[in-house]
Formats: structure tokens, C-alpha cells, sequence
């Protein structure tokens, strides 16, 4: 019988990110700040992100070594196996292997916990209390519902409204992880709110959510106790006593701001 996967034991998982700028054949562009149209600086993405992620981000060293801690949350589901696309070579009557890593062995099933663990731990070790982001059919949100779970913080996510309609388990993934999910666009934004005065659908279906019962009980708050190598994608707050910093971004691991530069410095974990 031929071989079809090739797992790695715990003891095998690497420990450090790939960065792939390092083997560019040259620097890329700088990301362009949205309100500026000029390149980004480090202290201009110090309004979303914690600087150890603007370091990593910025960081032109090949290897990244990556924390005893995420490392530690990574054995869930890692190494993850390479299996052997057998099949795919008979239906293609290919004369070579043909491999692919299987990602959906992650809790939330998909690669995406990959760089929200990392993100979530570093934004801890900062000192931010809660993240904030956007996601599509789900996949992202309940990717960093769980991170943050892992860690201790607070985790918001606006859906896609059709999404979280249409989705109604994935919405509770995050749930279960302690997320609050909001369908977007909602009245928590000004975003929101612009659309929901200009769109007499987006209004109606907003009323019709607040009109229903909630059937996902409340939680009590998490008490309060991380771009580099992993692309971050989250608004962060960080609370004193005496004032909260707020920020905001998109998904920067697809971002239509910082995509180049986010694609060029992902992480790549090989197991």
C-alpha cells in the first residue's frame, strides 16, 4: 500500500517562523497609508497594532522564533499532516507525487488559527485587553474567538450580515469561544450607521434582529489579566484606569491596505 500522509510526532514541530522577505530578490513597496496615500512608518501602525508586531513586521531576519507559549497552543492540532493527493495524480496522470498540508485538522478548521494564536499572544503580552475584527462566512472569527479564549481576552467580531444569517453555526462557534458576534453592518459604527441610513434593507433587517430575542445567554466578561511573521488582523484596545486607546483595522492577512507587504512577510509554519 503506498504511503498517503506523513505525520510528524510533538516533539518534531518547528520552532520558528519562515520569512519569506529575507529571500526576496529585493525589498518590496512599502504599504501606503489609507489617509496619506505615502508609505507606512512604524509609528503609523502603532495606532492599530502592538509595536512587537510593527517589529516583527518590519523584521528582516529569515528565521522568527516563536514563543514557548504559542508553541504550547499549537500542539492542539499541530504538526498537522502532509498528505498525499493520490487521486488528484490519477485523474491528472501525473508523473510525480502531489502533496498538500491538511490545515482542517484545527479546531476551528482551517489554517487560520495558524497566525490568530500568535496574534492573540502577542497582543496579550502588550498589555491589550480586547480584539476587535470583521469576518466573512466565519472562518477568521472564530479563528481569533478561539485564540483569544486561549489567552484571556475580551474578542469582538462584526459578520457579514448574510453570513451570520445564513451561518447560524458558525456564529456560535464563536460564541462558544466567548466572541461577541455582531451582524455588520451594524449601529456600533459610524460605517455602519452611514449604511443603515442610506440602505432601507440593511435598516429593516436590523430591526427585525433587534426585535427577536437573543437566544445566546450573556457571559460574564473575561477578566483582564500580539504584523510581522503572523499578519495581524484585529482592532486592539488597551484599558488604564484612566483612558483606553482605541484602533481599528481590516483583515490584514488579505487587506486591501497592507496586503503586499502582509503576503511578502507571513509566517509559514512547515508542520
Amino acid at each position: 500500500m503506498e504511503e498517503r500522509k506523513i505525520m510528524l510526532n510533538d516533539a518534531e514541530i518547528p520552532r520558528q517562523w519562515y520569512n519569506a522577505l529575507a529571500d526576496l530578490p529585493g525589498p518590496v513597496n512599502p504599504p501606503l497609508h489609507p489617509g496619506t496615500g505615502q508609505p507606512i512608518r512604524p509609528e503609523d501602525m502603532q495606532a492599530i497594532f502592538p509595536m512587537n508586531l510593527v517589529e516583527q513586521e518590519m523584521s528582516p531576519e529569515r528565521w522568527i522564533s516563536i514563543p514557548e507559549e504559542v508553541l504550547d497552543k499549537y500542539l492542539l492540532w499541530r504538526p498537522t499532516p502532509l498528505r498525499r493527493a493520490i487521486n488528484f495524480e490519477k485523474a491528472l496522470g501525473c508523473p510525480v507525487r502531489i502533496y498538500y498540508k491538511d490545515e482542517s485538522v484545527s479546531p476551528p478548521g482551517s489554517h487560520k488559527p495558524n497566525t490568530a494564536v500568535a496574534q492573540a499572544y502577542y497582543n496579550k503580552a502588550y498589555g491589550i485587553r480586547r480584539l476587535a475584527t470583521e469576518t466573512g462566512a466565519g472562518q477568521w472569527g472564530s479563528a481569533l474567538a478561539m485564540a483569544c479564549r486561549m489567552f484571556g481576552l475580551d474578542c469582538r467580531v462584526y459578520m457579514v450580515r448574510v453570513s451570520y444569517d445564513q451561518k447560524p453555526y458558525r456564529r456560535m462557534m464563536m460564541q462558544t469561544w466567548g466572541a461577541e458576534c455582531i451582524p455588520s453592518p451594524s449601529d456600533r459604527t459610524q460605517a455602519g450607521r452611514n449604511i443603515l441610513a442610506q440602505s432601507p434593507t440593511a435598516r429593516a433587517a436590523s430591526a427585525s434582529r433587534s426585535a427577536r430575542p437573543s437566544r445566546t445567554p450573556s457571559r460574564a466578561r473575561t477578566p483582564a489579566i500580539p504584523w510581522g511573521a503572523c499578519s495581524i488582523t484585529c482592532l486592539c484596545t488597551r484599558r488604564s484606569s484612566a483612558s483606553r486607546r482605541r484602533g481599528s483595522s481590516r483583515r490584514s492577512a488579505s487587506t486591501r491596505t497592507w496586503s503586499s507587504a502582509a503576503r511578502a512577510a507571513g509566517a509559514i509554519s512547515l508542520a
